[in-house]
């Protein structure tokens, strides 16, 4: 069997990795995967039976139906919260909220 050469992809050189990278890649993998899908543990396992997705309001909508019947939802929106604003003075070191830019954030 040839050593493997590195190859040009677009403006990027790929070199190959040994056998034994590639075991520590896959077992990475693997234990991203096992967490994956422990994350949603009511829908693992279960067959979809389609996806459909509306934007609306603001807010997208992911519906995942399964065959069984139940339906996992998901609801994304592209607001952005604030919390809290500070103004402090680093030359002094006073790193206290004293000028009350904004207390509630709302």
């Amino acid at each position: 069997m040839a050593k493997p050469i590195a190859v040009q992809v677009g403006n990027i050189t790929v070199a190959p990795i040994s056998a034994k990278q590639q075991k520590i890649l896959e077992e990475k993998i693997k234990k991203r995967h096992e967490g994956l899908r422990r994350r949603y543990r009511e829908v693992h396992g279960k067959i979809v039976d389609w996806v459909s997705h509306t934007f609306e309001d603001g807010s997208l909508y992911v519906s995942i139906r399964f065959k069984d019947k139940t339906d996992f939802s998901l609801q994304f929106s592209a607001k952005i919260l604030t919390d809290s604003i500070d103004l402090s003075d680093v030359s002094t070191g006073n790193f206290k909220n004293d000028s009350g830019v904004l207390q509630d954030g709302r």
